[in-house]
């Protein structure tokens, strides 16, 4: 196994096998969002993928150089899950009011 530093190193430089690794060890994370949001009404599925794209993302932007200790890549990833997925939560909000009110939520 990797150290974290060198598999995020590998990731960004698209190595699949790295930021598979990087992913599963992440996956107890995503898996605890995922239930917190389909609590709330949410497709269990849908807020795992979520996370899953927000996840890659977030390895991808992230700036090793502005780290200052070993558990900043995992502050950074929980920080932006959290973000994401509330503002998906919102939009689902949105959504529901939409409908419930009679409006037509807008195609795209």
């Amino acid at each position: 196994m990797y150290k974290l530093k060198e598999l995020i190193a590998k990731a960004k430089k698209k190595d699949v096998k790295a930021m598979e690794e990087l992913f599963n060890q992440f996956k107890p994370l995503l898996k605890s969002r995922a239930r917190k949001y389909s609590r709330y009404g949410l497709e269990y599925e849908d807020v795992f993928q979520q996370g899953a794209l927000l996840f890659i993302i977030g390895v991808y932007e992230h700036q090793a150089e502005k780290e200052r200790s070993p558990t900043a890549f995992s502050s950074y990833i929980k920080k932006r899950l959290d973000w994401g997925l509330w503002m998906y939560y919102r939009g689902y909000l949105k959504q529901q009011i939409e409908i419930s009110g009679g409006l037509k939520p807008k195609e795209m």
